[in-house]
């Protein structure tokens, strides 16, 4: 398909042309050398190099000229070659998709009908419809799927043979039919298994291969270019063998169609795959002249030139050129990390206590671009310095190591609880309690166990330690903050004003038409111009090709979803999709138009809708239009937003956005970031349930052991078109120097910005788009720093966005999509989480009442009829106590002993249920360290089964059957204090709304009515309780008591109205 001239040579003389694989940096290197991209005139250099094949390819076409009695020709042709959309009919008669009747997808096979006409006397055939009488598409689907696949570098390939990454081999048999390899490209590998022994495989040829004994020799079933670009660019530089387009796209003569010889500035169409060509990232396979009659053009251009040059006008006063918009500015990510040091005048204006607004008076301002890195910049550092103060608190004092093999052990107490957090790879510092000048030694985790981290230090300490004690120093990675800080200086740099204020639609990146529909294949859209006002700016396409990925797509996909049941919403798992090939869902609407019409979104053309098909049909409304929106990306570079409450099935759309952008843009390469490990785990699986993704494309439950993949080679890794890890573990792409483009999308979870910024910046640019996917209204990232909280540091990217035009709710302005900018921000409204009581509340706090209970009764109707409700059918309790909250020693924890026999009380019943639940679906809730412990503690006592214990962050994301709250604080006289310090549940309306949002069929709430009343959301939360008759226990306030007081509150005995003592 892509070695152009040779198939035509071949078609015309019946011979093919012998090119010599010339090596490729050498090639390279010769025309960065000897050629001015801007200046050099090469067309008499290319003159003489016209060879004696060229001019026999001439006399043919001359010939065939003089036979035809017209320019327009009819005949009957076989499919030789297609890539994006573009191809050859016989190997000579160029075709596009627009000539495709019926808006059909062509492939290698097929046999078709051909009306074409002749550009000129000389030009080429090009056609003007193409119908097809025969696919070749239900034998490829006959062809066997192999599970093994990978990314590699072609290293190799000579006279028919190759070699990937030095010890894969292949044969031009395995490749892509139409596909030539050239050493530098990049492939995905779909591996051959291993049944044969290693006597009976046939070894490659020795001659011209390099040995690589040291390799495990692996073989190649199918190989496939990795990734595909088709666009419309201007040849920078020819020479006689090679060129350049737009100086990135590196192309050589054999991929010129149809004879075209080419030039300096001429106007080409171009197909070109990912490929490693000296500093050029892509090579040209197919390239197509766009003006017929360039060359006439260029001579009077010629002419005139000289013309003005014998008009001698003495001295010229340059102008200034215009910026030209469509120009990439070749910007490079940074590879080397700066050290970024906290400033000691930081450091002890913190240590001192003294006003923070003195060393900088950028936390008194608004932030801006004026101040964006110096703010951010402070606040990093506030944290780390909060970082080192904590972790001083887990400091041993003359310890004694034991000797464990080759390691040295450490016991550390509460290592288990995470108190200090120690990971592999972070050092200790051990310190001499007697003599402060003697050297102190750096351990290196390397094993860590309950109570106890093996340690390695200098081989000479590990010789000479005899048992001495020493002081040990905990430290932690400060590499994540350091990547915070490149990320920020990076946003400043290149991704534009931090408060966008007002949004540019551009034209879409895919175009869905219902000229474009899809059929029974996954077909991705005809990519656009990235720049409309622009004629010459680049495009990436795809029009009708199918992703070179992905062989058999739909049969794959529909193999792998129907190994997975039918769920009963789009949040679980996929299902298989109901497809029909060669019909379009605007075709079958008109079929069953009066019966069954088509429901169709709203603010979404219908023709755009009728192209897409999804993989998962069970997406609901707002999930189709979040990722419609994505695959359109009219609003790109500003990042797009999916808003998810809880249980509306946020990571089921960003899975369905990543696959349509993974098959319907075959430029895509995707890096997805999660605000944990076992998010990414979560996403990856999803990605894997669906199908579509093979281990070729992503890179440790076992269901993802295959995808994973562990940055031995950097290089490959950054290859692979589906990136998934954390925000800050994506840091470690930067050292691979990184030109802009490579990451085309982000999909990012909820983080400090600075940290969204680390992934944020490996998309830079005018045609990168990133995907923000959370809920602002919930828990945002973790941060310790009491000064960092203060000036904004807890805000995550997304929800400062939120709070700014053009991200803004809007109901009067956007009122047809929930009231926010359709190309801006989807929020998901149906709910597969909670019953609808649980549900109503934080819907009208915090979602401005638009949450849609859909979740299963089988679900959420569970406990309905539990026998310690208040009120039957309704399974939301509130449980008052004027219970005593109390400290032990020093700790500065609470806990409440009243709560606790409550908390265990409830837990009983929900065990010794009939049917009982089971102990995995029941969550205890409480903010409180100490309270957790004696929570554990009771449970421990009473042999009853351990349930989850903790806070409302370790459950944020989670969800349970049962979920018990204990809100702890009691004491009303400290209730200013804890409201003006955000302690507990008090004045923290994300913790608040967390916590109630975690429960599916039952929630227990146990606290102080009197406390809690003075927060406005716990107040709102008892009134409901009152209203609805679920509360039961102590006396109300007077601010929650009922007009008309009745036995719908059920209330306890009046010693239970007493304070609980301990």
């Amino acid at each position: 398909m892509f070695s152009a001239i040779s198939k035509v040579v071949d078609f015309v003389l019946g011979t093919v042309l012998e090119h010599e694989d010339l090596d490729n940096s050498n090639s390279v290197t010769k025309g960065a050398d000897n050629t001015d991209f801007k200046n050099a005139s090469v067309s008499d250099a290319y003159l003489r190099h016209q060879d004696q094949p060229d001019v026999l390819l001439t006399a043919i076409v001359d010939e065939q000229e003089k036979n035809s009695e017209s320019s327009t020709a009819f005949f009957k042709g076989k499919v030789t070659q297609v890539f994006c959309g573009h191809g050859l009919i016989d190997g000579e008669v160029y075709f596009s998709a627009d000539s495709v009747c019926e808006g059909g997808v062509l492939q290698v096979g097929d046999q078709v009908n051909v009306v074409a006409r002749q550009q000129h006397r000389e030009g080429g055939w090009i056609a003007e419809t193409v119908t097809v009488v025969h696919s070749s598409w239900e034998e490829d689907e006959e062809k066997p799927v192999v599970s093994t696949g990978e990314v590699g570098r072609v290293t190799q390939f000579r006279g028919g043979e190759g070699v990937i990454n030095k010890n894969i081999f292949f044969d031009i048999s395995s490749c892509l039919e139409g596909y030539r390899p050239h050493p530098g490209d990049w492939v995905t590998v779909e591996l051959e298994a291993d049944e044969e022994d290693d006597e009976t495989k046939k070894e490659p040829e020795a001659d011209g291969f390099e040995d690589y004994p040291s390799e495990k020799q692996l073989y190649a079933a199918k190989v496939a270019p990795l990734r595909e670009w088709s666009f419309e660019g201007v040849i920078s530089a020819a020479m006689a063998d090679h060129g350049y387009i737009d100086e990135e796209v590196y192309f050589r003569i054999e991929a010129c169609m149809n004879g075209y010889r080419p030039r300096k500035w001429d106007r080409v169409r171009v197909a070109a795959i990912e490929s490693t060509q000296g500093k050029c990232s892509w090579r040209a396979v197919g390239v197509f002249p766009l003006s017929s009659d360039s060359a006439s053009y260029r001579s009077k251009q010629t002419t005139n030139r000289y013309q003005s040059m014998d008009r001698g006008r003495g001295w010229v006063v340059p102008g200034q050129k215009p910026q030209m918009p469509h120009r990439k500015h070749n910007m490079s990510i940074p590879r080397k990390l700066p050290h970024y040091p906290v400033p000691e005048s930081l450091r002890q204006c913190v240590m001192d206590q003294k006003e923070l607004t003195e060393y900088s008076v950028h936390l008194t301002q608004m932030l801006s671009m004026e101040n964006y890195i110096q703010r951010m910049s402070v606040l990093l550092h506030l944290e780390e310095i909060q970082m080192e103060l904590d972790i001083r608190e887990f400091d041993l004092y003359r310890v004694c190591l034991k000797r464990a093999g080759e390691f040295l052990a450490l016991h550390v107490p509460g290592l288990a609880e995470g108190r200090p957090s120690v990971l592999i790879g972070d050092a200790v510092i051990l310190s001499s309690p007697s003599n402060p000048d003697e050297p102190q030694y750096e351990g290196i985790v390397h094993e860590l166990h309950s109570e106890e981290v093996l340690l390695k230090f200098n081989t000479d300490f590990h010789s000479r330690y005899l048992g001495e004690d020493y002081n040990v120093e905990f430290t932690f990675n400060r590499t994540p903050l350091r990547r915070c800080h490149q990320a920020a200086h990076l946003a400043f740099a290149h991704l534009g004003e931090a408060a966008p204020r007002d949004v540019q639609l551009r034209t879409p990146q895919v175009d869905l038409t219902s000229t474009a529909v899809s059929s029974g294949r996954n077909k991705p859209g005809k990519l656009q111009s990235s720049q409309p006002t622009q004629s010459n700016s680049r495009t990436p396409s795809s029009q009708a090709a199918q992703p070179v990925q992905n062989y058999n797509t739909s049969s794959s996909v529909a193999n792998g979803l129907s190994q997975h049941s039918l769920v009963s919403n789009p949040t679980s798992d996929y299902s298989v999709p109901s497809r029909q090939p060669a019909v379009s869902r605007q075709k079958k609407s008109e079929n069953l138009e009066a019966s069954s019409p088509v429901h169709y979104l709203p603010n979404i053309g219908r023709g755009i809708q009728d192209a897409v098909t999804f993989f998962n049909p069970r997406l609901n409304d707002r999930q189709k239009a979040a990722v419609i929106q994505i695959l359109l990306g009219q609003g790109r570079p500003l990042p797009y937003v999916i808003f998810g409450p809880p249980g509306t099935g946020k990571t089921i759309t960003v899975v369905e956005a990543v696959l349509q952008i993974l098959t319907c843009v075959p430029k895509s390469r995707i890096v997805i970031c999660t605000p944990s490990n076992s998010a990414a785990d979560l996403l990856a699986e999803r990605l894997h349930l669906s199908g579509v993704v093979k281990t070729s494309d992503m890179g440790i439950p076992d269901s993802i052991l295959p995808y994973c993949v562990f940055g031995h080679n950097l290089e490959t890794v950054c290859r692979y078109r589906i990136i998934i890890a954390t925000c800050n573990t994506a840091g470690y792409l930067y050292t691979a120097g990184l030109k802009e483009g490579h990451f085309t999308h982000a999909f990012i979870d909820e983080a400090t910005e600075p940290e969204c910024l680390i992934p944020a910046g490996l998309v830079a640019g005018a045609d990168g788009q990133i995907i923000l996917a959370g809920d602002p209204k919930q828990l945002g990232p973790i941060v310790m720093s009491p000064f960092a909280k203060m000036y904004g540091l807890q805000l995550s990217f997304l929800e400062r966005l939120m709070d700014r035009l053009p991200y803004r709710h809007d109901p009067q302005r956007y009122s047809e999509h929930g009231g926010f900018h359709s190309a801006l921000v989807t929020m998901l409204v149906n709910n597969y989480r909670c019953h609808p009581a649980i549900l109503a509340l934080p819907s009208q706090l915090f979602y401005y009442g638009q949450l849609q209970e859909r979740a299963s009764k089988s679900l959420t109707h569970t406990l309905v009829d539990w026998h310690l409700l208040p009120k039957p059918d309704i399974p939301v309790i509130f449980d008052g106590i004027r219970g005593e909250d109390v400290r032990e020693g020093d700790s500065p924890s609470w806990f409440n002993p009243g709560e606790t026999v409550r908390v265990v009380h409830y837990l009983q019943g929900l065990l010794g249920n009939n049917p009982p639940v089971a102990p995995d679906d029941i969550g205890i809730i409480t903010p409180y360290r100490k309270q957790v412990e004696k929570i554990r503690m009771m449970i421990d006592r009473l042999a009853i089964p351990r349930v989850k214990v903790g806070s409302v962050e370790e459950f944020q994301g989670q969800e349970r059957q049962a979920i018990i709250i204990s809100t702890v604080r009691s004491n009303e006289r400290l209730v200013n204090s804890d409201i003006r310090h955000v302690l507990g549940f008090l004045s923290n309306p994300k913790r608040f709304n967390v916590s109630i949002t975690r429960a599916q069929a039952l929630l227990v709430v146990i606290g102080n009515p009197h406390v809690l009343a003075q927060d406005e959301y716990w107040r709102a939360f008892i009134r409901m309780c009152t209203e609805k008759g679920c509360y039961r226990g102590c006396d109300l306030p007077d601010s929650l008591l009922p007009e008309n007081p009745s036995d719908s509150i059920e209330r306890k005995p009046a010693e239970a109205c007493a304070r609980v003592s301990t």
